[in-house]
């Protein structure tokens, strides 16, 4: 007999039936199935178990589907071949693409594209599931268009193929429903029994297969089905419809009587809830004549802050029903759960509310994907260092987290990739980068990175060579299997697992349980199935990597008590008295899919008017409808209903129909939410509210604040937050100075520009110890110190020899060439482990090396002044000691390197001038001694002034500071240059910039030339010389005196412990900020900081105000 139990949701059917099953067990009858969607399973024998008793598995059961296939075929024994699962179906789709490759008309091509093989797989178990044979899909290709008829001679092919493949010992789950049906009459099971069907909207082909199976066997099978009766309207049943009219077919062609029960025909509900189920999809215009409360419209600017609101509102559920609600009876749901599960999950522990997400996780987002995919990646991308890096960081290769870090700076460093990771030669660059000193330590490090290296990357080199030697799928999963065991990865996992779950994450050590066992079934299967399958290691890399794909990872909730979250398409459960629709806009509800698998929805329509159904098209909507009916139909008490303004891509969204429905039935108002107000639900969002009172003159984080200014803990921990929060970037004490700095304050020059131009940045640096993580290029810094190296050498091996003024241009030249060669191989350890390309740069730095030392032996030539130091050291191991500075209270050592030394004899006094390379744009600037920034090459000559006597053996006399330019700087033009306008913008290029001695003997012994090239000064029309690059005697001195009251200020604010950020600003162009690596960690905060404003000076006002400090 079949019952057919029809109507709409919350009318009695599953009442109906438990009752009835309730009664016969009561009566001791037996031969009772209940069969129910598989998510729904669980639920509906709890539920049975509270109606009917202990004594309920006696003489009944719950089953789904594939649950009763189980059954049977264990009874029967008809069921021997091996299944399936997805990772298995989808290697025998690959098999079978492999065998008919030749006769496929549009997916020859792609045949080994593990996409096209997942697509495929999807479409056969559609067309399975719908018993839609290959004979069927020819004849229907015989008349359908061209692009359609192509691909379904292709999907025929490939049915016919995957079919042979399994016939070969295998079982797809697929065809598990159909078997059912032919085993069933050689099963006990159905038969004279009472079987009833409840939770479904409608059926697969191959269900409704089932049910005519067990109809056929004498059941009384009795289905509840959701909808308006046989011949209502509502688009939302219109499934429900289809199915219930197959049933009777079946029923009429069995020739089995039929009974069709309405238990809507009870009194109509007249709350809130059933009158929104009743009228969702009606077109009436009639209102709820009560009071709508229980139903709530929210708009949220943010999914976050939507998912705040519900953890909330489930925090208000529990509180304040009296104690008749608890967490489990509150159910979330969404459409697209996906774009929601994050933010949701961290709002839900934000708030302390234990939640449950009905999904599943997929296995590529683990570590144990990460680490096959990474591996692959280094195999087949040369060894590249982002690849071998991500690979490392999956924290599964056995390395250390220091071992790590120390791997990653030293390749960061040198940007290793390629057969450097594979050498027996051990590593030889210095950790530090180019031209660092090699110590003791330095050398220990290097020898531990090398040893890193070599234990990480011994694995994926052996993986690589097997990978390579394998011929076919059992053999390059062998190799990927040996490269797992090698690892340790099983029992990495199972430590891991030990580890989380100590911790409380019970969730995740489940996870990782699961995932080797994983990995295993993925090797077991493709060697198994693929076999003797040629297969070279990439074309099984992306298989392999598919296979695993198919797999979830899932847990059990670990708490009884929980709010369960999930799709709409899982929202199965009964008895929730309070459900949160979240998302609810018109781009997310009705949600319209594109046709999945291989077939769009516009072929999905003509494949119906062919005759072949297999769903999608335009039956998704009715689907979709009937889902959000079924959905927004399940609350008993509340139903909240919103949606965010603003979807993921900024773009403004509308309330969808379920929420304009509600708004018309029952003459509500949207809330729009307000985040601090919900913040007031628990106790930590609560807590952050308050530290932000009252700046954000916000009432509720005000009524936060006196709540817990008004408790002891919370009070204390409250103010002493506040007050930090409030303190700026504070002052080192006395002890942290001496911890970071030392006992005694020992600066160099660039340290000293560093704390003038910002202190906080000073003390990141040179206290913290911060430092960018580099790579080894051969940039700026580096250019300079290669340069330096070149010009000290060169200058100093023709000082020592024929001198500037005889040496001849081929042979500076061959000097330049013997010292760049000689930098290649003591500073850069040889061109054996450079790229080409730093080849290629470095040997286009030799002509202008060469021009801008013979640019410096043309200037010495015509100078009475030489080099008498290069690389001139003051303080520790240097030629002369630290300069010391004490005021009484304050007491500073300046430490540092004069690049070259210059002196001129004249009447038994000795004529400095202390000369700094640049390779930069530098340029002296009085305005920046001022403020106390710049003064390095002062500092050397004044240092010199106090001790030169003892090393030169005669007076010292401040002659100047220059900067020079280390570069061969281009010379741009909009039109053609005539030699002599090209030689007038040269000479201008060759300018130096500095300081000089007003004095014209010492100004002539400088550069012996009318027209002064090199120099920065120049005649006025009167003869006279411009003064803003000279300074008298008596100015040196006033200079000197300031220098040294800037520095012991320095020395005042340092050892004082200042360290606020208070960078110097001139303008966009030119501030502290600009350059500066710690941005990310400074956060210069415009209430708290300030910029120190500097006004550039023109030299005549630099020398008035050093003429006001006297």
């Amino acid at each position: 007999m079949l019952r057919l139990i029809l109507g709409t949701a919350g009318s009695g059917k599953t009442s109906l039936v438990t009752e009835e099953i309730r009664k016969m067990v009561s009566e001791c009858r037996g031969g009772i199935l209940f069969l129910v969607p598989e998510q729904y399973s669980f639920e509906a024998e709890r539920e049975l178990c509270s109606v009917c008793g202990d004594t309920l598995s006696l003489y009944a059961e719950v089953l789904s589907f594939s649950r009763l296939a189980v059954r049977v075929s264990q009874e029967t024994g008809m069921g021997g071949n091996i299944p399936l699962d997805k990772g298995g179906r989808l290697l025998c789709m690959s098999l079978a693409l492999n065998q008919i490759s030749s006769g496929l008309k549009l997916y020859a091509s792609s045949k080994n594209k593990a996409e096209l093989q997942t697509s495929l797989l999807q479409t056969v178990s559609e067309l399975k599931a719908a018993r839609i044979s290959s004979q069927k899909l020819i004849e229907a290709a015989e008349n359908a268009g061209t692009g359609l008829a192509e691909k379904l001679f292709d999907l025929a092919l490939c049915l016919d193929a995957y079919d042979a493949v399994l016939a070969q010992g295998r079982a797809d789950p697929s065809d598990r429903l159909v078997r059912l049906a032919q085993t069933l009459p050689e099963s006990s099971v159905g038969t004279d029994g009472h079987i009833y069907v409840d939770g479904f909207t409608d059926f697969t082909g191959a269900e409704l297969l089932v049910l005519r199976a067990l109809l056929a066997k004498n059941a009384v099978l009795s289905v509840c089905l959701t909808c308006d009766g046989l011949y209502g309207d509502g688009e939302h049943f219109e499934q429900s419809r289809l199915a219930a009219n197959t049933l009777l077919r079946y029923a009429k062609e069995l020739g089995i009587e039929t009974e069709i029960l309405c238990p809507e025909n009870a009194p109509k509900k007249t709350s809130p809830l059933a009158f929104f189920e009743e009228k969702l999809f009606s077109y009436t215009s009639q209102v709820f004549e009560n009071e709508g409360s229980c139903i709530s419209i929210i708009k949220a600017d943010s999914i976050r802050s939507e998912c705040e609101m519900a953890a909330a509102k489930c925090l208000e559920f529990v509180r304040e029903g009296g104690g008749q609600s608890r967490f489990r009876d509150i159910a979330i749901a969404v459409r697209g759960f996906d774009s929601y599960s994050a933010a949701l999950e961290e709002a839900f522990r934000f708030y302390d509310v234990p939640l449950f997400t009905a999904r599943r996780g997929s296995i590529l987002q683990k570590p144990v994907s990460a680490l096959i995919t990474a591996a692959f990646e280094v195999i087949f991308g040369g060894w590249d260092a982002d690849a071998v890096l991500n690979y490392m960081k999956t924290g599964l290769t056995g390395i250390s987290q220091e071992n790590r870090d120390l791997l990653e700076k030293y390749v960061t460093m040198w940007s290793v990739r390629g057969s450097m990771w594979t050498r027996s030669k051990p590593w030889a660059a210095h950790p530090d980068g180019y031209g660092s000193e090699q110590t003791e330590e330095s050398t220990a490090r290097l020898s531990a990175v090398d040893a890193v290296r070599r234990e990480l990357s011994r694995p994926l080199a052996s993986l690589a060579e097997s990978g390579k030697n394998a011929r076919t799928a059992a053999e390059q999963a062998k190799a990927l299997s040996d490269f797992l065991a090698e690892l340790k990865l099983p029992e990495t996992l199972e430590l891991k697992a030990a580890e989380l779950a100590d911790s409380g994450h019970e969730l995740l050590a489940a996870e990782y349980v699961q995932l080797w066992e994983t990995v295993l079934k993925s090797l077991e299967q493709t060697s198994a199935i693929l076999g003797e399958t040629p297969m070279n290691q990439e074309e099984f890399s992306k298989l392999f990597l598919q296979t695993l794909s198919q797999y979830d990872i899932s847990a059990i909730p670990v708490s009884l008590d929980s709010v369960s979250a999930g799709d709409m398409d899982r929202m199965r459960r009964r008895h929730i008295k309070h459900l949160i629709i979240l998302g609810a806009s018109d781009d997310r509800l009705p949600q319209m899919k594109a046709g999945s698998g291989l077939l769009s929805g516009e072929e999905r329509d003509e494949l119906g008017e062919l005759g072949i159904s297999l769903g999608g098209g335009t039956d998704e909507l009715s689907r979709e409808l009937s889902l959000i009916y079924n959905c927004a139909s399940l609350p008993s008490e509340t139903l909240t209903l919103s949606y965010c303004s603003i979807d993921s891509a900024g773009a403004q969204t509308r309330p969808s129909f379920l929420i304009t429905r509600a708004k018309l039935l029952f003459a509500l108002e949207e809330k729009t939410l307000n985040l601090s107000e919900i913040r007031l639900a628990a106790k930590l969002p609560a807590f952050l509210l308050a530290l932000g009172a009252p700046e954000n003159g916000d009432e509720y984080a005000l009524l936060a604040l006196k709540y817990f200014s008004e408790t002891e803990e919370g009070g204390s921990k409250l103010f002493e937050l506040r007050q930090r929060a409030a303190l700026g970037r504070g002052k080192l004490s006395e002890n942290s100075v001496r911890a970071l700095y030392g006992e005694k304050l020992s600066l160099s020059p660039t340290r000293t520009d560093t704390y003038t131009a910002c202190r906080f940045s000073y003390f990141l640096r040179y206290g913290l110890k911060l430092n960018e993580r580099e790579s080894a290029g051969f940039e700026a810094p580096e250019l300079g110190t290669f340069m330096h190296y070149v010009l000290e050498q060169t200058a100093g091996e023709i000082s020592k020899g024929v001198g500037f003024k005889s040496v001849t241009t081929s042979e500076t030249d061959a000097l330049v060439d013997k010292y760049t060669d000689l930098y290649i191989k003591e500073k850069l350890g040889g061109f054996e482990d450079k790229s080409p390309r730093f080849i290629y740069l470095f040997d286009r730095l030799r002509p202008r090396v060469r021009h801008v030392v013979a640019d410096m032996v043309r200037e010495l030539s015509k100078s009475d002044f030489a080099p008498v130091d290069f690389e001139l050291g003051l303080g520790k191991d240097g030629e002369l000691p630290s300069v010391r500075l004490f005021d009484g209270k304050n007491e500073l050592f300046i430490n540092g390197v004069a690049d070259r030394v210059d002196a001129y004899l004249k009447d038994g006094k000795l004529y400095l001038r202390i000369i700094d390379y640049k390779t930069g744009n530098k340029s002296f600037s009085l305005s920046d001694i001022w403020y106390g920034m710049g003064m390095q090459m002062l500092l050397y000559l004044f240092a010199l002034e106090q001790e030169g006597e003892q090393r030169y053996g005669a007076e010292i006399v401040p002659a100047g500071v220059l900067y020079i330019p280390a570069r061969d700087d281009l010379i741009s033009s909009s039109g053609d240059l005539s030699d002599e306008e090209l030689e007038t913008a040269k000479a201008k290029t060759r300018r130096r910039s500095g300081l000089i001695l007003d004095d014209a003997d010492i100004i002539a012994a400088m550069e012996n030339s009318e027209n002064l090239e090199y120099l920065p000064v120049s005649f006025k029309r009167d003869g006279s010389l411009s003064t803003d690059a000279l300074a008298g005697a008596e100015q040196f001195k006033a200079l000197h005196a300031h220098v040294d009251r800037r520095l012991l200020e320095l020395s005042e604010n340092l050892s004082g412990g200042k360290i606020e950020a208070s960078p110097y600003y001139r303008g966009e162009a030119d501030n502290a900020c600009l350059y500066c690596p710690f941005l990310s960690v400074c956060r210069f905060d415009e209430k708290l900081d300030s910029r120190r404003y500097l006004s550039k000076l023109k030299p005549s006002e630099f020398w008035d105000k050093l003429e006001g400090q006297k």
